[in-house]
């Protein structure tokens, strides 16, 4: 994918996470993966919107190494997906409850 694809603003929040027309191939379901039947050519677009906010958190928990910095907010989500066979629209563009940006360390990155 396109770097510009993603655009992240880790202290305030904001964030997108966006593509269009991105070959996807629909085997309809997992059984028919499994199975190895031929997939319909497909594709999809998306686009997922965090909105900004000043709902900031800090979370360290030593003994994992482990520490972050989030910012917590909503989110909104629209996807579409087109085979030859159909044709897939989200309807809604409705806030999630909950959604969180931020950065976090762990492991050899923990200090």
């Amino acid at each position: 994918m396109d770097a510009r694809s993603v655009d992240v603003n880790p202290g305030n929040g904001r964030a997108v996470y966006q593509a269009s027309h991105l070959p996807m191939a629909d085997y309809h379901d997992l059984g028919s993966q499994a199975a190895g039947v031929t997939p319909l050519p497909g594709v999809v677009s998306f686009k997922a919107e965090w909105a900004k906010s000043n709902d900031k958190h800090h979370y360290r928990y030593a003994p994992h190494r482990w520490e972050g910095h989030f910012v917590q907010n909503t989110a909104t989500a629209q996807w579409s997906g087109r085979t030859a066979a159909a044709e897939f629209i989200t309807n809604t563009v409705n806030p999630s409850i909950f959604a969180e940006v931020g950065h976090e360390k762990s492991g050899v990155f923990f200090s």
